[in-house]
């Protein structure tokens, strides 16, 4: 980990705790106590954390071993374009860490990397604006590391963890390395070029060409088949209505028999 902050131009600094409420709230009320983007807050369990929409999200499991996640939010000063394929970006990195510990993951529009077809991690990316200060975009990232033999209830039945695809241990430290060097990578490929990312991204894309539900904020439903993602990021959909472009919503795969 040493090596990595040395190495990088991105991150800064690193903070690590046992257990937080939330990693994003801890790092953004870093930055506004003075620390600089770049820093990267990471908990070995949260009891308050956020997921998309604002909802409620816990990463306070216990494995085989000990936590069975790891939660990790980095800060990076917002790029003046672009920001919006952040979430994207943040994916492939995750995607690379889990490939590099021996997994096939792939990615589920906007913000989930599957194994098989189970979510393995999740992906929350935050805007700020600090006082007297820099716009930046807390970088959220919820591993599912090793839940070998745990009990699962509610949206967790569709779950996995890295352990049990890989059929084998998970060194916690090197996989966060894994992440920030690709998370580093990919930020500063987002600023210089964004054709590359995306073109990295539509193929590890489980979403495009499928059937897809999507739920976009007010309750709205659109169905059709996702064709590809835009130069902005945003999901293309073709339904019986015509067109559509998704730039936000709740995703669901749908499975035909």
């Amino acid at each position: 980990m040493r090596a990595c902050l040395l190495a990088s131009t991105v991150w800064q600094g690193i903070t690590h705790q046992a257990e937080v409420g939330s990693t994003q709230d801890l790092a953004l009320q870093q930055l506004r106590l003075g620390r600089r983007p770049g820093l990267v807050v990471v908990a070995d369990a949260q009891t308050a954390g956020r997921g998309r929409a604002g909802r409620s999200w816990r990463d306070d499991v216990r494995g085989p071993g000990g936590p069975a996640n790891l939660a990790v939010t980095a800060t990076v000063t917002a790029p003046v374009a672009n920001a919006g394929l952040a979430p994207l970006a943040t994916g492939l990195a995750v995607a690379a860490a889990y490939r590099a510990s021996g997994a096939a993951p792939s990615l589920k529009w906007p913000n989930d990397v599957l194994l098989g077809s189970r979510k393995a991690a999740g992906i929350l990316v935050e805007r700020h604006t600090l006082p007297d200060g820099p716009t930046v975009l807390l970088i959220g990232c919820g591993l599912n590391l090793d839940w070998r033999g745990v009990e699962r209830s509610g949206d967790a039945i569709r779950w996995t963890s890295l352990a049990e695809e890989t059929g084998g241990d998970v060194d916690r430290a090197q996989v966060l390395v894994d992440l920030l060097e690709q998370l580093g990578s990919r930020m500063e490929q987002l600023s210089v070029e964004p054709e590359g990312l995306l073109a990295a991204y539509r193929p590890l894309c489980a979403t495009i060409g499928r059937e897809v539900r999507v739920e976009r904020p007010g309750g709205q439903v659109v169905v059709g088949r996702a064709t590809s993602i835009d130069a902005s990021g945003r999901l293309i959909l073709a339904s019986d209505s015509g067109g559509e472009i998704v730039d936000v919503g709740d995703v669901f795969h749908i499975d035909r028999a």
